[in-house]
């Protein structure tokens, strides 16, 4: 028999002797817990009243705060302290904190999250500790601690502290905005920012993303300076109506976003603009299999740092290309082998690297392999004791994960079918596989094909397309 906050118990079954009232009352007001917890998840919210299913939400809503604090603290003992950075360091890719990469490829996460994440851990660990105690109570949510770090990140520690004690005691009656505010007003308060110091702030936070936003759609999203942003739009605004024939029927969004690609595709012309591995980091590249292509079958085809596209989409694409015949696989989509025994690898060898990969070979990293290095699996060696370079030896590494393999105990081997092992410095495995250039394919149906089609398809049918527009 055990009790919880004068709540008996009975030890098996213990559910069928507890009132789920009596029990949802106890998890909103004692401390969080994992016994709370178990006998909550066998609740079925659906044969409780409905005063009772909002008081399980708000309950299992504190403990989730509670397990946030239990992964916070344990990511912060796994990160450890800050490491020291150079102030004169340069270098975009220079490698200072390497375990972050290992908590994005444990938490299948992108390595930005994992940086944030730990960021947040460190500071409830050391600066916040009010902050990490209310969300371990769970009377503040892990939004509310977001809140606290991101707002408290310029200051020092002991002005983060007086900012924290300032606004903690209001922080559990108030929603993330409200408490941006408060903790906002403190900091201000503490730490003074001059006008300067504002502008330059806000201007560091400019950039432009790119996020999928559909089946065939994307998002390209701009933060600039106020009077640039202004400058831009009225830009558009003025290209979009300059380009409007008699009986145009696009609306201004549409002549704003045509004006934009135009604008795109003319700079793409310009002499001079830079080169990876040989080639412009502006071409466009769709994948598409045969009997699509043909018309004979409707697979997905793939576009180059979005995925799939619809086959009437990679079609219409097809009309004006550039194209690049490559042999694949035909049941799993996959490229086939090529090899060479120097150092540098030629320019067919390098191609087919960019085809097969796709994007880095470290664990989650989603960097397109045009920005990527080419990278010997297996130290090169002329003297046939290293590894080759060849396509079973080579893999695309950006350069941050290209340096942590060279200087930080990551080690990677090669297995069959382009397949790497990579293993951590705590001896985690993971494993990465490069893409397949097209979904797998149905076998070849010409049942739709004029007899010219078939006998075209017939021809080919060994070989995948690969198009650049």
């Amino acid at each position: 028999m055990s009790a919880i906050n004068g709540v008996s118990i009975p030890d098996e079954p213990r559910l069928k002797f507890l009132d789920p009232s009596r029990l949802i009352s106890a998890a909103l007001s004692s401390k969080p817990s994992g016994d709370l917890l178990s006998l909550l998840s066998e609740l079925d919210p659906w044969s409780l009243s409905a005063a009772d299913q909002l008081n399980l939400v708000a309950a299992l809503d504190r403990h989730s705060s509670w397990i946030s604090a239990l992964a916070a603290q344990a990511l912060a003992a796994l990160a450890g302290p800050i490491p020291n950075e150079s102030a004169d360091a340069v270098d975009p890719f220079q490698v200072v904190d390497p375990v972050r990469d290992e908590v994005a490829a444990a938490l299948r996460i992108a390595a930005s999250t994992a940086a944030g994440r730990i960021a947040v851990a460190r500071d409830l660990d050391s600066r916040l500790v009010g902050t990490a105690r209310l969300l371990a109570s769970g009377q503040l949510s892990y939004a509310q601690a977001l809140v606290m770090h991101s707002e408290c990140e310029r200051l020092t520690d002991e002005q983060a502290q007086i900012v924290e004690a300032a606004v903690l005691g209001q922080s559990v009656h108030q929603t993330p905005g409200q408490l941006r505010r408060s903790v906002r007003r403190a900091a201000v308060r503490v730490s003074p920012l001059t006008v300067a110091d504002e502008v330059e702030e806000e201007y560091a936070r400019r950039e432009v993303r790119m996020y999928p936003a559909g089946a065939v759609m994307v998002t390209i999203e701009a933060t600039l300076p106020a009077p640039d942003g202004i400058a831009v739009w009225n830009a558009l605004t003025a290209c979009g109506l300059a380009d409007s024939p008699a009986g145009d029927r696009r609306t201004l969004d549409h002549k704003r976003a045509d004006a934009l690609t135009s604008w795109a595709f003319d700079a793409a012309d310009k002499p001079g603009l830079p080169t990876h591995h040989r080639r412009r980091r502006l071409e466009t590249h769709v994948a598409i299999d045969l009997p699509t292509l043909l018309g004979l079958a409707d697979n997905p085809g793939e576009l180059d740092g979005f995925g799939p596209i619809p086959a009437q989409v990679a079609r219409c694409l097809a009309a004006d290309s550039t194209w690049r015949r490559l042999v694949t696989d035909p049941v799993d989509g996959h490229l086939l082998d090529y090899g060479s025994t120097v150092y540098s690898p030629p320019a067919p060898l390098r191609e087919y690297l960019l085809a097969r990969d796709q994007t880095c070979r470290f664990p989650g990293c989603s960097q397109p392999a045009i920005r990527t290095d080419l990278d010997h699996t297996e130290a090169f060696s002329r003297d046939n004791k290293g590894g080759a370079t060849s396509a079973s030896n080579l893999h695309c590494l950006c350069r941050r994960h290209h340096r942590l393999k060279t200087h930080h105990q990551w080690k990677v081997t090669a297995e069959p079918g382009a397949r790497l092992r990579w293993t951590s410095p705590r001896g985690r495995s993971y494993k990465t596989d490069p893409p397949p250039v097209v979904e797998s394919r149905a076998p070849l149906d010409l049942s739709r094909a004029t007899p010219v089609e078939a006998s075209f398809a017939l021809r080919l049918v060994a070989g995948g397309c690969r198009l650049r527009s």
